[in-house]
């Protein structure tokens, strides 16, 4: 808007300009250049967040452009890894960025919160009578004048930065972590949606084999047209319950290849161990568990950081109960009188805590101290308690998927084998025997969704930890 009508202005100058004298359009393009140095008009937030979206999104569009994962389906599906998956996300994350620049800018903040308690130095002259210069008798001095800063004083605020450092620093390292755990979740919940799909497309392919079946036996007066209709509704119910879980799978990929940057449309394929026979983690102790909590938690930090904070401001009330230089100037006198060099003076003040001994100030840095302290302290039973819950969630999780292959595999393989024997022995049918192939594969599909609630109840465990849950792997330290 300013720009047209900055152009509109130039346009009437242009026209007014043979028709009036030089000086008024002089002062119309005085008065143009006015407008045209005045600060721009700031944007709305919503509309530099639509800026902001459409640029990430002409972005991505290019990047997708040169990897020719945007070209085309009919490209080689490329293989992606858990770990390669966090990777990326990592790198696309704006929230992850954002707080590594929290994190630069806490730092950048120690050395000027030390650097703030130094003031600079004054240059003073004292004044210079004209009846003295005029008289040949002037008669001035220079000096220079430092306030010093109490003793203590700097490294509270560079304690008091550094505090605002660990608590950026736990936040980055959350974010991190949060966005590992959503993408391995996403990750795992595609490769068991994928098994079973292929569990349950087993399980329809039986039933259609059993409609088949009991078709012919109809046609022989073996069985009536209702066992006939209940085996086609059966196995019209088992193509049905692939539905939701494989639109599940395409929304849950979509969102996992959109987090690590990659287009959702591309032919993209999972590499990963199978999770229904992947053995349990191997979590660590409780007590390891919650000490990595404490280390890498956010609310942990934030309340030792007050509490150092709250260290610090008592420190420097306590000085300020003692006196202390309000400045000190070195100078030199410049008169007739005055022998060089023997003019140099000094000059200093201390302020004396008389009317204001700065008792308040003392009694609430005191208070401030214990109430982070009682903070810190609440702060580290939460985090212990959620740990303690979200872990017996995770090894109940287990239990039963172990439970579960411990008794029902054993007797879907036994099965597997007892009735091929009998089919070779032509002890049982052919219907009775694709009945039992069922069962064993709706058991597969039961054991998935016991892995599928283990899996959760991991990623859950993962972020109130907020590090490895693998006794086996060394702690993950800052």
């Amino acid at each position: 808007m300013k720009i047209t009508y900055i152009f509109t202005l130039l346009r009437r100058l242009s026209a007014r300009a043979a028709a009036r004298p030089a000086a008024p359009v002089l002062s119309s393009i005085a008065c143009l250049s006015l407008v045209a140095c005045a600060a721009p008009a700031q944007l709305e937030g919503s509309e530099r967040a639509i800026a902001l979206y459409r640029e990430a999104r002409a972005a991505k569009a290019q990047a997708r452009a040169r990897t020719g994962l945007a070209a085309g389906r009919s490209a080689a599906p490329r293989e992606l890894s858990a770990d390669e998956a966090v990777a990326m996300a990592r790198e696309q994350s704006g929230t992850v960025a954002s707080m590594r620049a929290r994190e630069v800018t806490a730092r950048a903040a120690i050395d000027a919160a030390s650097a703030g308690t130094y003031r600079n130095p004054e240059i003073r002259v004292s004044q210079l009578r004209l009846d003295q210069v005029l008289d040949r008798e002037p008669r001035f001095s220079a000096g220079v004048r430092i306030r010093p800063p109490r003793p203590g004083e700097a490294g509270a605020a560079a304690d008091v930065a550094r505090a605002d450092v660990d608590v950026a620093r736990a936040e980055t390292r959350v974010a991190e972590l949060e966005l590992e755990a959503e993408v391995r979740w996403m990750f795992d919940e595609v490769l068991l949606l994928d098994a079973e799909l292929e569990a349950l497309g087993a399980v329809a392919a039986t039933r259609r084999r059993l409609a088949d079946q009991e078709r012919a036996r109809v046609a022989v007066a073996q069985v009536t047209a209702v066992d006939e209709a209940m085996a086609a509704l059966a196995a019209a119910v088992a193509e049905e319950d692939g539905a939701a879980p494989r639109a599940r799978r395409e929304v849950v990929l979509a969102a996992l290849l959109d987090r690590v940057g990659l287009d959702p449309a591309a032919p993209v394929r999972l590499v990963g161990e199978p999770l229904a026979t992947a053995p349990l983690v191997p979590l660590a102790s409780e007590d390891a568990l919650i000490e990595a909590a404490l280390r890498n938690r956010p609310e942990i930090a934030l309340a030792a950081a007050e509490l150092d904070a709250a260290g610090a401001e008592g420190a420097l009330a306590r000085t300020l109960r003692w006196p202390w230089f309000s400045f000190v100037e070195f100078g030199y006198e410049f008169s007739p009188a005055t022998r060089d060099p023997m003019g140099w003076t000094f000059e200093a003040g201390i302020e004396l805590p008389l009317f204001d001994t700065h008792a308040s100030e003392v009694a609430a840095a005191d208070a401030g101290a214990v109430a982070a302290q009682r903070t810190l302290a609440a702060e580290v039973q939460r985090v212990a308690r959620e740990v303690r819950d979200r872990l017996r969630e995770a090894r109940a999780a287990g239990a039963l998927v172990e439970e579960f292959r411990a008794r029902a595999l054993p007797a879907v393989e036994r099965a597997g084998v007892e009735v091929a024997r009998a089919l070779d022995s032509r002890q049982i049918d052919g219907v009775r025997a694709l009945g039992l192939e069922e069962r064993g594969a709706a058991a597969r599909v039961k054991l998935l969704r016991l892995v599928r609630e283990y899996r959760t109840a991991l990623a859950e465990l993962r972020l109130v930890v907020g590090g490895p849950l693998d006794a086996s792997r060394p702690a993950d330290r800052r």
